[in-house]
């Protein structure tokens, strides 16, 4: 391509040659068709068009990238993980959920305690499966609803043991020492007995007002006055009775025990 030093001086050279002849002068018309074709290629002759043309990629959910993105429903259908059953499940041991079964099963009575019956519950706990405490007796079944709100610290799981669920809310309100769980208990009396006995053990004798039974409010302050030999609380019961037992009990002899929070 000419460069702009060697055009722009001969184009000057043409017109001014122009100005001293005439027209339709041979030498003139060649020297402008000359010059036309110089200029259109310096103009045009050596441009490029850009391509602006690029790749789309799209990226899946599980990091595969293709050109079109109903791909990705195909490739996720073929990679995403199947859940096992409860029965195809294996733990580090390369056993299965009912392997270990099979091994608890058909294991003796020691001292009147079915140790199958420990296995379960063991299982139930090691996997953190509620379901498996229904394969339980009785008695083993509400101990092991007890022990998965334990080991899950979940007390709403005490839902899933059916008629042993106050039991439940009962046990782990005293084993974690949280009153707050008495008020899921629905039978009166389990709830009363569940404030008495966290209020006996804490010392904290402001659970005594949330009992509701009279006679069990009365029992509540009288445990906390003799065990703090503390006869102040003795006036917080309603039953005339039941107050002057309190206050003979303690003698007021004793010097009351200082409560501490």
């Amino acid at each position: 391509m000419p460069s702009k030093g060697i055009l722009l001086p001969g184009l000057k050279q043409i017109f001014k040659y122009g100005e001293y002849h005439f027209l339709n002068s041979t030498y003139m018309k060649k020297y402008i068709v000359l010059g036309s074709l110089l200029l259109l290629l310096f103009l045009f002759g050596c441009t490029q068009i850009p391509n602006f043309t690029q790749e789309v990629k799209y990226v899946c959910a599980d990091g595969t990238t293709v050109n079109d993105k109903s791909l990705c429903a195909a490739t996720t259908s073929q990679t995403a993980p199947s859940i096992p059953s409860q029965q195809e499940r294996v733990d580090e041991t390369g056993l299965s959920l009912e392997q270990e079964l099979s091994v608890c099963s058909g294991m003796p009575i020691h001292q009147n305690n079915s140790l199958e019956q420990a296995c379960i519950m063991g299982l139930a706990a090691k996997h953190e499966d509620v379901s498996l405490c229904n394969k339980l007796f009785s008695e083993f079944r509400r101990q092991c609803y007890l022990l998965l709100v334990q080991v899950l610290n979940k007390a709403d799981l005490c839902e899933e043991a059916g008629a042993d669920k106050d039991y439940c809310y009962s046990e782990y309100a005293r084993i974690s020492k949280d009153a707050s769980i008495c008020a899921k208990v629905a039978e009166i009396y389990s709830k009363d007995s569940c404030y008495s006995n966290l209020a006996s053990e804490l010392m904290d004798d402001s659970l005594c007002d949330d009992i509701k039974i009279p006679n069990s409010k009365d029992n509540c302050y009288s445990n906390i006055a003799s065990r703090l030999q503390d006869t102040s609380y003795c006036d917080k019961i309603s039953n005339a009775t039941t107050k002057q037992n309190c206050q003979d009990n303690i003698g007021g002899y004793a010097q009351p025990i200082r409560q501490f929070k």
